[in-house]
C-alpha cells in the first residue's frame, strides 16, 4: 500500500494529491487485472467526456484550487481523473523506476506528516534530479492545454 492514510493533506487545497494518487493507484491496479490498453482507452474517455467538458465550462479550475464557495465544490473529476493524470505525468517523464525511487523518497520525508502538492513535487525532482517547476502550472491553471504540432522535411 503506497499511500493509505501514511499521509494525509495539510488542507483541502491539497485534495488532487491524495485523491489523484489514489485514482491513479487504482488504475494501474484495475490495468493489471484487466488489460493495460484497455483500461488506459477507458480512463482516457472518461477524462474526454467529463473532465475536458469541465474545464471548458463555468466550472472550470485548477486541480489544486486556490479558494472554494462550498466544500463540496472540490469533488471533482478535475480533482480526481486530472489529478491522476499529472501523477500520471510525472511516471511518464521520469520512467517507472525512477517514479518508484521517488515515490519512496516521499513517503520517507513526510510518512505521518500533513503535505502539500509542492512536497510531492519535490520528491519527484529530489530523486530524479530533474527541474519539475513547469509542473508548479498544472496545478495552478484551470483549462485544456492545446498542442500544435508541424513538420517538416
Amino acid at each position: 500500500n503506497w499511500s493509505g492514510n501514511r499521509v494525509t493533506c495539510r488542507d483541502w487545497f491539497q485534495l488532487t494529491l491524495k485523491e489523484g494518487l489514489t485514482v491513479f493507484r487504482d488504475q494501474h491496479f484495475s490495468e493489471d487485472m484487466t488489460s493495460e490498453a484497455v483500461k488506459r482507452i477507458e480512463d482516457v474517455r472518461v477524462v474526454r467526456s467529463a473532465q475536458f467538458v469541465q474545464d471548458a465550462g463555468p466550472m472550470a479550475h485548477p486541480i489544486r484550487p486556490e479558494s472554494y464557495i462550498a466544500m463540496d465544490n472540490f469533488y471533482t473529476v478535475t480533482v480526481y481523473n486530472k489529478g491522476a493524470e499529472v501523477i500520471r505525468m510525472y511516471r511518464t517523464l521520469l520512467g517507472r523506476e525512477t517514479f518508484r525511487e521517488a515515490m519512496d523518497l516521499y513517503f520517507k520525508r513526510h510518512d505521518g506528516q500533513a503535505v502539500t502538492c509542492d512536497d510531492f513535487r519535490r520528491a519527484m525532482a529530489d530523486s530524479s534530479d530533474r527541474d519539475l517547476t513547469q509542473f508548479e502550472n498544472w496545478y495552478l491553471q484551470a483549462g485544456t492545454p492545446t498542442v500544435t504540432a508541424s513538420s517538416s522535411y
